[in-house]
C-alpha cells in the first residue's frame, strides 16, 4: 500500500515540474480558463501521460481503501444488509513550510476514515498520523471550512498516530454528534488511550448570518481531561465574499491553563475550484497567575482544485509576531501543500 502512495506522490512531483516547463500554447483549450482546473487544461502529451499514470494510481489506491473498508464492514456489520454506497476515504497531505531564517519543515500526513454502512451507518474507523478537524479538510474548495486552518493547538491536533472507532449519535441538517474511542501512540509505540465526545449546532440567525457552535469533551491517559469550544459566525456579504469570526477556547484540567484563539477571515470565492482566504488571528494563554497575549499573525491562503475532484494545492504566506521577542521582529513563512483524496470511483 505504501509503494503506490509514494509512486502517486512522485508522479505529482514530476507532473508539476513538467508543467513549469510546458510551452504556454500547450495550456490553451477551447474552453474558458475558469471552467476547468489548471491541469485539466494541459495539452502537452508528456504531462497527459503523467496524468494518466496518476489516475491509474488513484484508482488502484482508492479501490484498495474501498476493499479494506468492505472487509471490515462485513466483519462487524450485519450480513443481511446489502449496502452499495460507501464513503471510505484516504487523504494524504504533504505540507512544506519555508521560514525566513532559512529553516524548512516538511511532513507526510494521512487520514483514513473507513465507513461501515452495515452497522446502520453508525460506526466508522479512523486511522490517522495526526488528529486535526476533518471539517477543515473537506473535498471542496467552495466550502470555506477548507480554508480555515489555524495555528492554534487544539485538543485534537497532536502529532500522534491514531486508531479509533467513531460512533455517530446524530446527524441532521443542523446538528451532529459523535464519540471517538481509541488509541494514540506516543513516540510511535507507547499507547495513549483516549475518548472524545463532540457535538455541533448550526443555526441560521438571518438570511445572511449563520452561527455554528461546537463543544468537544476529551479525556486521555497522558494529559488528562480537556474541554474545547468553538463559536463561528459567518456573514455572506454576496455570492463571492464571506466574512467569518471564529473564537476557540481550550481548557486542560491537569495543566490548569486555557488557550484562546480569535480569528477573523475574509473568504473570496473565485470560481467552483479556486478560493482565497485573508486572515488575522491572535492567541492568548490564561493560567492561575496571568493572562498572556502570545502571538498575532496575518496571512493569505490560496486553495485550488488542480485536477478532477481529488487533487488540491494550497499556498499560504504568513507573517507572525510573538511575545517571546516582544513582538519586535516578524517571522515570515510560506507553506506549500498538496492534498490527495483516494476513494472508490463510481
Amino acid at each position: 500500500m505504501q509503494k503506490p502512495i509514494i509512486k502517486a506522490l512522485l508522479i505529482v512531483s514530476a507532473l508539476f515540474s513538467s508543467a513549469c516547463y510546458a510551452d504556454e500554447s500547450t495550456l490553451q483549450t477551447s474552453a474558458p480558463e475558469t471552467e476547468k482546473p489548471v491541469l485539466e487544461q494541459v495539452q502537452n502529451e508528456r504531462i497527459q501521460g503523467y496524468l494518466s499514470e496518476l489516475s491509474d494510481a488513484h484508482a488502484y489506491i482508492g479501490g484498495y481503501v474501498h476493499s479494506v473498508g468492505e472487509g471490515i464492514d462485513n466483519f462487524f456489520g450485519d450480513e443481511s444488509s446489502e449496502v452499495v454506497q460507501k464513503g471510505s476515504r484516504l487523504i494524504v497531505y504533504t505540507p512544506f513550510t519555508f521560514y525566513d531564517n532559512g529553516e524548512t519543515v516538511s511532513s507526510l500526513n494521512f487520514r483514513a476514515l473507513i465507513d461501515l454502512p452495515k452497522t446502520n451507518h453508525r460506526w466508522k474507523i479512523l486511522v490517522s498520523s495526526f488528529e486535526g478537524d476533518e471539517e477543515q479538510n473537506v473535498n471542496s474548495v467552495t466550502n470555506s471550512e477548507s480554508l480555515s486552518n489555524t495555528s492554534q493547538k487544539t485538543v485534537t491536533e497532536d502529532s500522534q498516530n491514531t486508531l479509533a472507532g467513531r460512533y455517530l449519535f446524530n446527524a441532521s441538517k443542523n446538528t451532529f454528534s459523535h464519540i471517538d474511542i481509541g488509541l494514540k501512540f506516543i513516540n510511535y509505540i507507547e499507547p495513549n488511550p483516549y475518548i472524545q465526545y463532540k457535538v455541533r449546532y448550526k443555526k441560521e440567525l438571518t438570511k445572511a448570518l449563520q452561527s455554528r457552535t461546537t463543544q468537544n469533551i476529551y479525556l486521555e491517559r497522558d494529559r488528562g481531561l480537556a474541554w474545547e469550544g468553538r463559536q463561528v459566525f459567518d456573514y455572506q456579504l454576496d455570492p463571492k465574499w464571506l466574512a467569518r469570526s471564529q473564537t476557540s477556547g481550550t481548557w486542560w484540567r491537569d495543566d490548569e491553563e486555557v488557550l484562546i484563539n480569535q480569528k477573523a477571515i475574509l473568504f473570496e470565492k473565485i470560481n467552483s475550484f479556486r478560493a482565497r482566504a485573508y486572515f488575522v488571528e491572535g492567541n492568548w494563554n490564561i493560567d492561575n497567575q496571568d493572562t498572556l497575549f502570545e502571538s498575532v499573525s496575518l496571512g493569505m491562503n490560496w486553495r485550488e482544485r488542480v485536477y478532477k475532484d481529488w487533487l488540491f494545492a494550497e499556498l499560504e504566506p504568513r507573517a507572525s509576531w510573538y511575545e517571546s521577542n516582544n513582538f519586535s521582529e516578524p517571522v515570515y513563512s510560506l507553506r506549500l501543500m498538496l492534498e490527495m483524496h483516494f476513494y472508490q470511483l463510481r
